[in-house]
C-alpha cells in the first residue's frame, strides 16, 4: 500500500468525521466556512506536489497530503476558537464596555431571518443576548477612531437553511445600547420581525434596510433624527411622540397608510406634521417601500 493512498484515505475519513460531528452538533457548521477561507492551501499542496513528484527525494511527496490534513485541522480549530462572547444555556452573550472618552458611536447590525429586538438601558456601549442556529456564527468587531466608536455585529455561515417556523427559538437577538452616547444606527435584516425601541436612546441617524418583514420603531423626541427606511413587502408601524415635529418623504406612493388620518399635511410626496416649521427637534424620514402597510401612531 502506497503512502499516497494512505494519506488520501485519511483526508476522506477526516472529512467524513467532520460531517458526522456537524450532524451531532459536536462541531458547528461554521467549520466549513473556515475551511473555505483556507482554500489557497490547495494551491500550495498542488505546487508542492509538482515540485517533488519527479524529485529523487520521493519521500517528500507526503508533504501535500499533510498540508491538506493540516488545513482541515486548522479549520476545526478556528471554528472552536473562543470569540468575544460567552455562552450560557445556549445563549451567546456579547458585551462592549463604554470608554470614558467616547463622544459618539456608529452601530452596524446585519441580521438574517428571525426576531430582532433593540432597546436602550445598557451601562455598556452595547450588550446582546443572541440565540443563533448552529450553522451561523455571530461576529462582533469594534474599533475607536478619534473618540468615535465603530461596532459591527454580523453573522457568517450558511444562511439558506433557516426554518421560518422557529423564529423565536432558533434565531433571535435581544440587543441593548447605551442611553447617553449619540448613536448612528445602520440595520440590515432579511425576512424578520423587528422591534426597535429608540425612545430612551440618543439616535441621531438611522438607516434601515429590511426585506419581507414586520417592523415596529418607537422614536424619541430628545434629539433630532435623520432616518431612512428601505423596505420590501413589509408591515411598518412607527410610534412617534406627539410633540415630535415630523417630515416624511415617500419615494413611492404609499398605498396603505394613515398619515392624513393622524393630522399630517400632504404636499406632493411629502407629509409633515403641523408643528414641523417652527420646531427645533425634528424627525426627517426618507421612505422607500414596496407594497407595504405603513402606519403611524402618536404617543404622549
Amino acid at each position: 500500500m502506497s503512502r499516497r493512498g494512505v494519506f488520501k484515505g485519511l483526508i476522506i475519513i477526516l472529512l467524513g468525521l467532520t460531517l458526522l460531528a456537524n450532524n451531532f452538533r459536536i462541531l458547528p457548521w461554521g467549520v466549513w466556512h473556515e475551511l473555505f477561507r483556507l482554500w489557497p492551501v490547495v494551491l500550495i499542496a498542488i505546487g508542492t506536489h509538482l515540485i517533488f513528484r519527479k524529485s529523487s527525494l520521493s519521500y517528500l511527496q507526503i508533504i501535500p497530503p499533510l498540508i491538506i490534513i493540516a488545513a482541515i485541522g486548522g479549520a476545526i480549530y478556528l471554528s472552536q476558537v473562543a470569540e468575544n462572547y460567552e455562552k450560557v444555556d445556549g445563549v451567546l452573550r456579547f458585551e462592549e464596555p463604554l470608554s470614558a472618552d467616547l463622544t459618539r458611536a456608529t452601530i452596524r447590525i446585519s441580521f438574517g431571518a428571525g426576531r430582532l429586538r433593540l432597546e436602550g438601558g445598557s451601562a455598556y456601549l452595547f450588550e446582546g443576548d443572541l440565540v443563533t442556529p448552529s450553522w451561523l456564527r455571530p461576529k462582533m468587531r469594534y474599533k475607536v477612531v478619534d473618540r468615535e466608536g465603530f461596532l459591527e455585529l454580523s453573522e457568517e455561515g450558511r444562511r439558506g437553511k433557516f426554518r421560518f417556523g422557529a423564529w423565536a427559538r432558533d434565531h433571535s437577538w435581544n440587543l441593548k445600547l447605551n442611553n447617553e452616547i449619540p448613536l448612528a444606527l445602520r440595520i440590515e435584516t432579511g425576512a424578520s420581525r423587528n422591534d426597535l425601541d429608540l425612545s430612551a436612546l440618543r439616535v441621531t441617524d438611522l438607516e434601515l434596510d429590511i426585506g419581507a418583514s414586520k417592523t415596529e420603531i418607537k422614536f424619541s423626541d430628545s434629539v433630532s433624527i435623520k432616518a431612512k427606511i428601505d423596505a420590501g413587502l413589509s408591515q411598518i408601524r412607527l410610534l412617534i411622540p406627539r410633540s415630535m415635529a415630523t417630515r416624511i418623504k415617500a419615494e413611492t406612493a404609499l398605498t396603505s397608510s394613515n398619515l392624513l388620518d393622524v393630522g399630517f399635511r400632504k404636499e406632493g410626496n411629502v407629509y409633515t406634521s403641523k408643528n414641523y416649521p417652527r420646531a427645533e427637534t425634528r424627525l426627517d424620514l426618507d421612505l422607500d417601500v414596496g407594497v407595504s402597510s405603513f402606519r403611524v401612531e402618536l404617543y404622549e
